[in-house]
């Protein structure tokens, strides 16, 4: 196996990440008695090999309010391009951060000069 697709060999597949993250979020969005912090803590027991494994997809996962399915697809459609050798490890981070890139922080430069220009 190639060393950049090390994340496979001891992990999950596409399907099986989405069928927990889809867990966590129906855990997260579900209005019960315990506070957010509390459900994170259950979260991370339930669900201790996936936080381990993958922390930025637990992470991700586990926001309250700010959870975004189209990126989180995204995400996962660039991991599957990796695993099937159409991009590089390399060249998929570097679509992903440019892309975060423009959405977040040239969005926000905008919002700023034109608020500063009204």
């Amino acid at each position: 196996m190639d060393k950049d697709k090390d994340f496979i060999k001891d992990g999950l597949d596409n399907e099986n990440i989405i069928k927990i993250v889809k867990k966590i979020r129906k855990i997260i969005e579900t209005p019960c008695s315990k506070q957010y912090n509390e459900k994170i803590i259950d979260l991370q027991l339930e669900f201790s090999s996936f936080a381990e494994r993958y922390p930025i997809l637990f992470d991700m996962a586990t926001r309250n309010d700010t959870f975004d399915w189209n990126f989180f697809n995204y995400f996962m459609n660039m991991r599957s391009k990796i695993i099937n050798d159409e991009l590089t490890t390399e060249k998929a981070s570097v679509i992903v951060g440019q892309n975060a890139f423009d959405k977040y922080i040239k969005k926000e430069d905008k919002e700023k000069k034109r608020k500063i220009n009204d």
